[in-house]
C-alpha cells in the first residue's frame, strides 16, 4: 500500500487534489438533497452517485478516503451524532466502488455486481448491524423493510450509475480525468 501513495508515478497533481476536493464537495452536496420516498418501502438518496464517481475516477484507496471524509464532514454539518460504524461503511463502500469501477469497462453486468456487493455487504450487512447497535431493536423489527428497500434500490442504483457512466459526455470526462 505504501507504494501506491509514495511512488512518483502515482503522486497526485494539484489538479487531481482539486478534483478530489470537488468530488468530496459533490458527495456532501448530494447528501443534502432530499431523498426520494416511495412510501412505505423505499427512501432513495443520491450519495451513491458521488461514491461511484470517486471510485471510478480515483480508485479504491482514494475513494475509501473520500468516503471517510464525507461521513465525518456530513455528520459535523448536519449535527447528527457521529457513529464510527457508518464511517466504516462509507469507507468500505468507496473501496468497493473503486475496486469495481476504476480503469474497468463499465458494463451493465459490472455495475450490477458492484452495486449488489455494496447492497449485500455494506447496506444489509454492516448497515443493519449499525442500526441494531444504535437502536437496540430486534432484527425482526427492521430487517424485512431493509430487505425490500435494498432490493428496489439495487435495481435503481444500477440503472442510474450505468446510465451516468455510459453517458457520452460523462464517459469522456471520466476517461480524461481518471487518475
Amino acid at each position: 500500500m505504501e507504494k501506491i501513495f509514495n511512488n512518483k508515478r502515482h503522486q497526485l497533481s494539484a489538479f487531481q487534489i482539486s478534483l478530489l476536493g470537488i468530488i468530496l464537495g459533490l458527495r456532501i452536496a448530494l447528501g443534502f438533497l432530499p431523498s426520494v420516498r416511495i412510501e412505505p418501502f423505499v427512501q432513495i438518496g443520491f450519495g451513491f452517485i458521488g461514491a461511484g464517481l470517486s471510485g471510478i475516477l480515483f480508485g479504491p484507496w482514494y475513494a475509501l478516503i473520500i468516503g471517510i471524509f464525507n461521513d465525518i464532514i456530513g455528520a459535523l454539518l448536519t449535527g447528527q451524532n457521529f457513529f464510527f460504524g457508518y464511517t466504516l461503511s462509507a469507507a468500505v463502500g468507496g473501496f468497493i466502488y473503486g475496486y469495481g469501477f476504476w480503469r474497468q469497462k463499465i458494463t451493465l453486468k459490472r455495475v450490477f455486481l458492484v452495486v449488489l456487493v455494496i447492497t449485500l455487504f455494506v447496506n444489509l450487512g454492516l448497515g443493519s448491524l449499525w442500526v441494531r447497535m444504535m437502536t437496540g431493536k430486534a432484527w425482526e423489527v427492521f430487517m424485512g423493510m431493509r430487505i425490500i428497500k435494498n432490493a428496489i434500490s439495487l435495481f435503481l442504483n444500477t440503472a442510474i450509475l450505468y446510465s451516468l457512466f455510459n453517458h457520452p459526455i460523462i464517459k469522456k470526462y471520466i476517461q480524461q480525468y481518471q487518475f
